[in-house]
């Protein structure tokens, strides 16, 4: 299961937001969070785990609902995500992911006039990814409810996604979060369902 498969061009988040986000989770009470599920593990992917998150990237590329490319992500984002200290992941036995998601700010996202506009600080949640052999578990949105409590232990007010209308598995998953529906973008040559949720 993926979410957020947008065809990005290469990302040009300024010094400021880079150091919002590197803040945001350097100041993580904890680099990891024991979850519900017992022997899974969430906290931050390491630099040398690199390859890794492309392998699990690529591994989506082609399923059911999936509109991620061989070129999207690529090695730039994650390099970028783990810059900002903003790639999560869910751990299972051996330390192996299991899961990721990444905490992105995308200004074309973050502008679109759809989104609620009482929210102070919200985040956008972006490239969520689950290995096949743990897809249908819940791991996805145990994964969304880890960082959203990382994220609103740093102050965040709300927590927004993106999602094709066509992967039908994550709508399935995400409607037990009770995110609210937001309305229809097209951004990156693609139509995106909006999502949203107050912390």
């Amino acid at each position: 299961m993926e979410e957020k498969f947008k065809n990005k061009p290469e990302n040009n988040i300024g010094n400021k937001t880079e150091n919002n986000i590197r803040n945001m989770a350097e100041n993580q009470v904890g680099n990891q969070i024991g979850n519900q599920a017992g022997r899974e593990v969430f906290g931050r992917v390491q630099q040398s785990e690199q390859e890794t998150v492309l392998e699990i990237y690529r591994s989506m590329v082609g399923t059911d609902g999936c509109t991620w490319s061989m070129a999207y992500p690529d090695q730039r984002d994650v390099e970028s995500d783990l810059s900002k200290g903003a790639l999560y992941c869910m751990r299972g036995p051996e330390e192996k992911i299991l899961g990721l998601i990444s905490v992105d700010e995308d200004e074309l996202c973050a502008a679109l006039p759809q989104w609620g506009q009482t929210a102070k600080r919200p985040a956008e949640l972006a490239r969520l990814a689950v290995i096949a052999e743990y897809q249908n578990r819940g791991l996805a949105r145990r994964l969304i409810l880890s960082v959203m409590e990382v994220l609103r232990e740093q102050g965040c007010d709300a927590v927004r996604y993106l999602v094709s209308p066509g992967n039908k598995k994550a709508l399935a998953s995400y409607a037990k979060l009770d995110f609210e529906y937001r309305g229809k973008a097209f951004l990156y040559d693609q139509e995106w369902l909006m999502y949203e949720k107050k912390l």
